[in-house]
């Protein structure tokens, strides 16, 4: 492992890749590594905070532009800046996580003798940057001296445009929290987290939770989380008359306590890399239900052995698999004590090793 690392990321806000790049940043610090962490965005977005022996960079350059042209030029400068930063850090290697920081990060650092890992954290073939990125994604992720994808669904992906030997999986190491609080509830509950984004499919959870209210009166849904999508979804929870028996919670910095209350988890999502919430949820022995369309989590989810997963986008699916474990003590003692078993290669001492070989090979 090298001793004098980079990592960029547009923000430290909430999302998995900002909650992976800091827990890297903090433990190779920890361990006595120089680690400095990039970021566009400055600290007032941070939800996850670093080692006070992590070094920080703002670069800025975040801002909106108002035509094609303009948008350009600003790329330009955002790449001069991230070259200029990555340049004062005599590193060995940098890390870069999600599409368009990757590209710029590859572009940065072109003409250095740097190690470039960049980090891809959802389906490309799903998931387009726009058509230009896109272009420029399959360009830059060439030059490249490696790849890690969080899933295996995505490393086969990125195998069909890119040479297997680049291409590694590097689990997400997870959260483990040392507080067994449990959250009160006066009611049984089904717990889901996530940005409230369409990509999330919280609309769908929502209908299917109206289906499987109607013979299960007394229960709750709990969604953690926030986003652009909270009106919207506040309004559909009253469209189909289940306002009263849905919240909301917003971000929670630690939602341990909200898992290990909970009955069981759902993670309805259209498309998904690997969501760290529904690993977090499996780590304290709940079950989960999940779709097929994220083929990540199926890695750790498999049906009727660790968890239920239905066809994605199917309401009735996702209503019937939540009755079932709802009504099915023995099955969710069963699949949560497997589910707990199955992503052991996410404890951050077995995930941290893939990502030290995976940044250490050449």
């Amino acid at each position: 492992m090298t001793n004098r690392t980079v990592i960029v990321i547009e923000s430290l806000g909430g999302g998995g890749a900002q909650h992976v790049s800091s827990t890297l940043a903090n433990t190779w610090a920890d361990r006595g590594d120089a680690v400095t962490v990039i970021t566009f965005l400055d600290a007032k977005h941070d939800i996850f905070k670093l080692d006070p022996k992590v070094r920080r960079i703002i670069i800025g350059g975040t801002n909106k532009s108002p035509n094609p042209f303009a948008a350009t030029i600003a790329n330009l400068v955002r790449i001069r800046r991230l070259r200029a930063a990555v340049l004062s850090c005599d590193a060995e290697v940098v890390v870069s996580f999600v599409g368009a920081t990757n590209v710029l990060t590859i572009l940065a650092t072109r003409g250095t003798s740097m190690r470039v890992v960049i980090s891809e954290r959802n389906d490309p073939s799903r998931q387009s940057l726009g058509k230009l990125w896109d272009i420029l994604r399959n360009y830059t992720y060439k030059l490249a001296n490696r790849i890690t994808a969080n899933s295996k669904h995505t490393v086969s992906q990125l195998n069909n445009s890119f040479p297997n030997k680049k291409v590694c999986w590097t689990p997400n190491p997870i959260r483990v929290s040392e507080y067994k609080k449990h959250f009160e509830s006066d009611a049984p509950y089904i717990i889901a987290a996530g940005r409230l984004h369409r990509q999330k499919g919280f609309d769908i959870l929502l209908r299917a939770f109206a289906e499987f209210h109607k013979s299960h009166p007394c229960w709750r849904l709990f969604i953690v989380g926030e986003g652009d999508e909270r009106a919207e979804l506040e309004l559909l929870s009253y469209a189909l008359h289940i306002a009263p028996f849905v919240d909301l919670i917003g971000f929670v910095k630690d939602p341990f306590p909200y898992y290990r209350g909970a009955v069981f988890m759902t993670h309805p999502a259209r498309y998904e890399g690997l969501p760290n919430v529904v690993l977090e949820a499996m780590s304290v022995g709940i079950p989960a239900v999940v779709t097929d369309t994220q083929p990540g989590i199926l890695d750790f989810v498999q049906h009727e052995k660790t968890g239920l997963v239905v066809p994605g986008e199917s309401v009735p699916s996702l209503a019937a698999a939540m009755c079932r474990l709802s009504d099915d003590e023995s099955l969710r003692v069963r699949l949560g004590g497997a589910a707990r078993e199955a992503i052991r290669p996410c404890l951050p001492d077995q995930a941290l090793k893939a990502w030290d070989s995976a940044i250490g090979e050449n």
